[in-house]
């Protein structure tokens, strides 16, 4: 009798550890489950921000963003792009509130550093740009002409004079500083003189059919990037597409018209096709991260709308880590 109580005890006891094993391993697999759904909403989600911020429904993306931020409150690249959408509908106070929250986590970053600094100039914070732009600089030293402009609309021209004299003497000057320079510095005899403040006139923009003239008439690169950049932002998706394709007929070793030609298919809904010339693009970049980072992104955008969602969140993040570095 004794032993068969024993004998009961011991199947009793293992029958316990069996089921709180199973019961583990249950709450275990719950776990992951719920895990794993979070981040199949995340990628969701954070795709439908892009492809909303791609067609210019500014308000949208922030919608899939906030949804995004309530699953990971700490993701870099959610805040900046919160940031970016509430420049684009002109609410810097927001914009202005997640890029610090996003430099919390990476205060080294340059594009966010650059996106805050632009947040600075559009509300007319010409020192806090400043100050950003000195950050810049301690990261990036090649960035110090920057500063000329924002000393001039803060009202710093002899900040901006001493600048412009440092630059010419380090034969660091920008072409597109010269005469600028001509205008605000005198030098006679050695000395530098303060003339006095200029008028600065805006240059307008040309508009996409004078741009368009102008390719015609010279055929060359740099008129047919102007264009291009035109017609991408003016949402010209139809004459993107075929200027793009002439454009590679006669350049086809630039990788910048695989990526307008990428964005124009990727807009008019020609995901594949749109996919394969962005992928050619890629063979011909040597050393341009930024437009590789472009090119990443836009193929994301491509695979993200073919419902491969684990491809594109693998193309997100690659640009992600080239704009990082």
């Amino acid at each position: 009798m004794i032993r068969w109580r024993k004998h009961m005890a011991m199947m009793a006891g293992a029958f316990l550890c069996s089921f709180l094993a199973m019961g583990q391993e249950d709450v275990v697999s719950s776990e992951e489950m719920l895990v794993e759904q979070q981040n199949i909403n995340f990628q969701t989600f954070f795709f439908e921000s892009l492809q909303q911020k791609s067609i210019g429904n500014y308000d949208k993306a922030v919608y899939a963003l906030e949804a995004c931020n309530n699953i990971d409150k700490n993701n870099v690249a959610v805040l900046f792009e919160l940031s970016k959408n509430y420049a684009l509908l002109i609410k810097y106070t927001e914009a202005e509130y997640y890029i610090l929250k996003g430099l919390e986590q990476d205060p080294d970053n340059l594009y966010m550093l650059r996106h805050l600094k632009e947040i600075k100039t559009k509300q007319n914070d010409y020192l806090g740009a400043i100050k950003i732009q000195n950050k810049i600089i301690s990261l990036k030293p090649d960035e110090e002409s920057d500063l000329v402009i924002l000393y001039i609309k803060a009202g710093e021209i002899e900040s901006a004079t001493e600048l412009l004299k440092k630059l010419d003497d380090n034969n660091k000057l920008p072409k597109g500083l010269r005469s600028l320079k001509e205008s605000l510095v005198q030098d006679v005899n050695g000395p530098i003189e303060q003339s006095a403040e200029p008028v600065y006139e805006e240059v307008p923009k040309r508009k996409v059919d004078i741009l368009k003239d102008d390719f015609n008439l010279k055929k060359d690169y740099s008129s047919l990037k102007l264009l291009l950049d035109s017609q991408y932002k003016s949402k010209q998706y139809v004459e993107l597409l075929k200027d793009s394709e002439e454009g590679l007929s006669l350049f086809p070793a630039q990788p910048y018209l695989y990526l307008m030609n990428g964005r124009a298919l990727n807009r008019l809904r020609k995901y594949k096709e749109a996919k394969l010339s962005l992928e050619e693009g890629l063979d011909y970049i040597i050393d341009d991260n930024s437009l590789k980072a472009d090119i990443f992104e836009e193929i994301s955008l491509s695979l993200k709308a073919m419902g491969d969602n684990k491809k594109a969140s693998e193309y997100y993040n690659k640009a992600a880590d080239l704009r990082a570095n």
